[in-house]
């Protein structure tokens, strides 16, 4: 998307541009230092414990963001919207358990973690991209929504089939 927004740069200093933004970018420099910190085994003192215990608000910003993508006007299904659905529901799960299959050597409980993660609905990130480049806000948002709603289904789905043990864990030596 910044390629196609350049405005005016050339290719390499966008390049460049999207690569600082990545490596800079507050979630990826948070979760480095948590990773650092655990490494480390660092426990921060106690005031800044209690600090970083009120900074949990993340939560709190995405129901907000939620709500904010719940209440724009549903106009129109477009065609792709039942197709990038099917993609993120139900095929991204089985790539990856596939994967997971076809490397092997997993225990159970971490293919079907990576699977549940994978069937998880398209994340708020798609909408603040979309809005970010003013492109796509619409139907980004409606992706959310209804693939939201449909994950009620097929997650809770996946859940009783994991539980009931029906699937086997590798999916291509059974």
């Amino acid at each position: 998307m910044a390629f196609a927004h350049q405005e005016g740069s050339n290719w390499s200093r966008t390049a460049w541009l999207v690569a600082w933004r990545i490596v800079t970018h507050p979630f990826n420099l948070a979760t480095a230092a948590g990773i650092l910190a655990a490494a480390l085994q660092w426990q921060p003192p106690i005031a800044v414990g209690r600090l970083l215990t009120l900074l949990r608000a993340p939560r709190r910003a995405l129901f907000g963001m939620g709500v904010m993508v719940a209440l724009r006007p549903m106009r129109t299904i477009t065609p792709e919207l039942p197709i990038l659905l099917l993609i993120k529901l139900i095929l991204h799960p089985l790539i990856v358990w596939t994967l997971f299959s076809a490397i092997g050597g997993f225990d159970r409980i971490w293919v079907f973690t990576a699977v549940l993660m994978a069937a998880l609905p398209p994340a708020l990130n798609v909408f603040i991209m979309a809005s970010r480049y003013q492109t796509y806000v619409e139907r980004a948002s409606n992706l959310i929504l209804v693939g939201t709603l449909l994950s009620v289904i097929t997650v809770t789905g996946l859940l009783y089939l994991i539980t009931s043990g029906l699937p086997p864990a590798d999916l291509l030596h059974r």
